[in-house]
């Protein structure tokens, strides 16, 4: 797990908060772009209206290689309380104590 300062934690937060905000945009326009553009095709795949297959099931296909890549290339592993410099303070003071 990373140590990161407040401001640290900050920053990384509002990255994958905007990170998460673009792939969600991504998906959507997917879904509905192409709920529009394909509605007037009749062709069937497995049963289902060629619109509703590429806009759901590609959202979904989209959505899950999407969290792969953020998982991978944006998100950080820490610790979002103050726990870690807590510790350190008390075992400094403990320390200080001893001496």
């Amino acid at each position: 797990m990373e140590q990161m300062t407040n401001e640290q934690k900050h920053k990384q937060i509002l990255k994958e908060v905007k990170a998460t905000f673009i792939l969600i945009a991504i998906v959507a326009a997917w879904h509905i772009g192409f709920g529009f553009l394909l509605e007037d095709i009749d062709m069937l795949v497995l049963g289902m209206p060629l619109w509703f297959f590429v806009s759901t099931i590609g959202a979904f296909v989209i959505s899950v290689i999407g969290v792969v890549i953020l998982l991978a290339k944006v998100f950080k592993n820490f610790d979002l309380g103050d726990e870690a410099e807590n510790a350190e303070a008390a075992a400094m003071k403990g320390g200080e104590l001893n001496d």
